[in-house]
């Protein structure tokens, strides 16, 4: 494979911003390929088992892939389309522009205020490959990430300051307009949906408490979600943010006999406590996952059936 190009995508205010390019020489593109390249070849060779983007993806954790054309504007991915056609015109794409025109470190000069870098987009002939970077510092004048530059402002060494991910997130089949992700929490948080999404799961977990949500046909009521601990807990996990965010009330329609054995294949510090005459079920701090995880009914299935631990 060839590296072509490197781009830098960022966020501001908690949405993508714009898309720069990063000028490299063939020796550091391929520094930075090596980083990765093992985990895509991984990746790719999967491909072929991993299904079509269903919402049942999005809250199991579920690689997906999904066919460009196929994003309208109602899809949460019409924003990162938008960006990524912008790539067909390179002529419309900055540079990285430094302040520093002699060998050594430069700072970034055409950065906004408090815009920081979220992504990486490796481009090959027939591939894009995304990379998310977890540490989204104002970089506004501030080293980036500890380039050295030489009179061509290009960079030189492999970045240390925000580290190149060995892990790829998604990737874009350039032949076949084609999205896989890989890793959905990841390219999720990638996509800065984290704000909006603690705002919809705030909501969802205030209709447990109030008892418009129940769990079940024989509707029992959640307790313990009032105590601040039980929600910091829930908030502070990226996966049950998501699948709260996402939960419809509307799929609620299994037993509560499922729920309880579902609930008896885990450790018993993780299983929530029923109270069958009053019709509740009480979660805790240690148990809060466990709470998401008994509001869909596709995880209880599966936890029955043993196909998946409580990773919630």
């Amino acid at each position: 494979m060839t590296v072509e190009r490197i781009y830098v995508c960022t966020s501001k205010n908690s949405k993508l911003n714009r898309i720069y390019l990063l000028q490299t020489g063939d020796k550091e593109k391929n520094r930075i390929y090596d980083i990765f390249k093992e985990d895509l070849r991984t990746k790719m060779n999967n491909e072929k088992e991993m299904s079509q983007l269903e919402k049942q993806s999005l809250i199991e954790d579920l690689p997906y892939y999904v066919d460009l054309n196929t994003i309208d504007k109602e899809s949460y991915l019409y924003e990162f389309k938008e960006k990524i056609n912008k790539l067909s015109n390179t002529d419309s794409i900055k540079v990285v522009e430094f302040t520093k025109q002699i060998l050594g470190n430069g700072e970034i000069s055409n950065f906004e205020e408090k815009e920081g870098i979220k992504f990486l987009i490796i481009q090959e002939k027939d591939s894009l490959n995304f990379l998310s970077i977890s540490n989204n510092a104002v970089l506004k004048n501030q080293s980036i990430l500890t380039l050295s530059i030489n009179e061509n402002s290009t960079l030189t060494e492999v970045p240390k300051g925000v580290q190149i991910p060995p892990a790829v997130t998604a990737r874009v089949d350039l032949k076949e307009d084609r999205l896989f992700v890989y890793d959905v929490n990841k390219f999720e948080q990638m996509l800065t949906l984290n704000e909006n999404r603690k705002a919809k799961s705030k909501a969802t977990i205030r209709k447990f408490q109030d008892g418009i949500f129940k769990v079940s046909k024989d509707e029992y009521t959640i307790v313990g979600l009032e105590n601040d601990k039980v929600e910091q807990q829930l908030l502070k996990s990226a996966r049950s943010m998501r699948r709260l965010s996402k939960y419809s009330h509307k799929n609620d329609n299994y037993e509560i006999s499922k729920v309880k054995e579902a609930v008896d294949k885990l450790d018993e510090d993780k299983r929530v406590i029923f109270d069958d005459n009053k019709k509740q079920i009480h979660v805790s701090k240690n148990s809060a996952k466990t709470f998401v995880g008994i509001i869909y009914n596709s995880i209880v299935e599966r936890l029955i059936s043993g196909e998946i631990e409580v990773t919630i």
